[in-house]
């Protein structure tokens, strides 16, 4: 009987509870409030990186979203934020986020830099499209400082990044992102987002555009060389000069892995002395270093059939023309005038 009696006594607590809830102002159950979120992403055809030393825009297309069509969007501003990749003084790999915390919604994020409102804004799902520019990126943050571990300095003016300066202001591990703030009709503002809709979870949503700054190579070819300032090794101690002068061709050509496939911004040579060990040794060419293009910087990996390292330096460029002054680490060296047969300009290449 006992159990009757708490199973009635639930049955009735139950009954009142429900009578309870017909007063809205005590009812738990609330009417989920209507809520808008956005879509950004690189427009279809446009780049989706930037390009180091490049000048080419990235095209940017978004769509405000109200899934309920319940609300109006009368206004959206876009925030840049510029994220750094450094190495501290310990070494560590660090980012300098220049733009603050695009996720910490307590403080200050990003740089304002579009606002898009009244009848300008497009109508729901509908796309707005625009373009971002490095050097809109620079403009807004163009007197930003960062303390690197010694000292604030100017970002664009850092001497422990030579490559970066006002006339090229963003180097490889350069990030970027853009976000906005969506205001609606009925005076609400949105500019917090869950993981989800950050995750890209439901269809057509996102809460933010995010790039960064890529290198394009392109020095595969084949190029006309001539080659005086020769210095026959001695093992590692001073080499002797070794006078002449000597020309010929040499070639670049994309490196592959194992399977063939094309390694970006590496490349074989069909002789890295440019014919210095014909002339100097009357040995065979050397071809087993890769050049590797990091960003315009020049580096030579692996070693020759001596196990001899190599650098190159460029010690000017004009046109389709660049000096080369390299060295191994026997002691041989030359410096090579090299000429593009293709016409193209170099590049501002340096050694690393």
């Amino acid at each position: 009987m006992k159990i009757f009696k708490l199973s009635y006594l639930f049955l009735a607590m139950g009954l009142l509870f429900f009578a309870a809830c017909e007063d809205e102002e005590t009812s738990p159950f609330f009417e989920p409030e209507t809520a808008v979120h956005g879509w950004g992403r690189v427009a279809a055809g446009s780049p989706a990186d930037f390009v180091f030393q490049g000048d080419e825009a990235l095209e940017v297309a978004f769509q405000w979203n109200s899934i309920e069509g319940a609300n109006t969007a009368n206004r959206i501003e876009f925030y840049a934020f510029f994220d750094e990749a450094y190495e501290d003084n310990e070494g560590n790999d660090r980012t300098a986020q220049h733009g603050g915390d695009y996720f910490d919604y307590t403080t200050t994020r990003g740089k304002l830099f579009k606002v898009v409102e009244g009848g300008e804004i497009p109508a729901n799902r509908k796309d707005i499209t625009f373009s971002v520019t490095q050097n809109d990126i620079y403009q807004l943050y163009k007197d930003a400082t960062y303390d690197y571990g010694d000292g604030s300095v100017k970002v664009f003016e850092n001497p422990e990044k030579p490559d970066r300066s006002p006339d090229n202001p963003f180097v490889a591990g350069d990030k970027f992102r853009l976000g906005w703030i969506i205001y609606t009709a009925d005076d609400r503002k949105f500019d917090a987002w869950s993981p989800s809709i950050c995750a890209a979870e439901f269809p057509n949503s996102s809460c933010y555009v995010e790039w960064a700054v890529i290198c394009v190579s392109d020095l595969a070819g084949e190029f006309d060389y001539v080659q005086t300032e020769m210095i026959k090794g001695a093992g590692g101690g001073a080499g002797a000069a070794f006078p002449g002068e000597i020309s010929g061709t040499v070639t670049w050509s994309p490196a592959t892995d194992a399977n063939g496939n094309v390694l970006s911004g590496k490349y074989t040579s069909t002789d890295i002395t440019f014919g210095q060990f014909a002339f100097a040794w009357g040995d065979t060419p050397v071809v087993l270093p890769t050049i590797v293009d990091a960003c315009n910087v020049i580096t030579l990996t692996g070693a020759d059939q001596y196990g001899d390292t190599y650098k190159y330096n460029f010690s000017s460029i004009n046109g389709a023309t660049a000096t080369i002054k390299w060295q191994n680490t026997y002691g041989d060296a030359g410096t090579v005038v090299l000429t593009r047969k293709d016409g193209k300009d170099w590049p501002s290449l340096k050694g690393g």
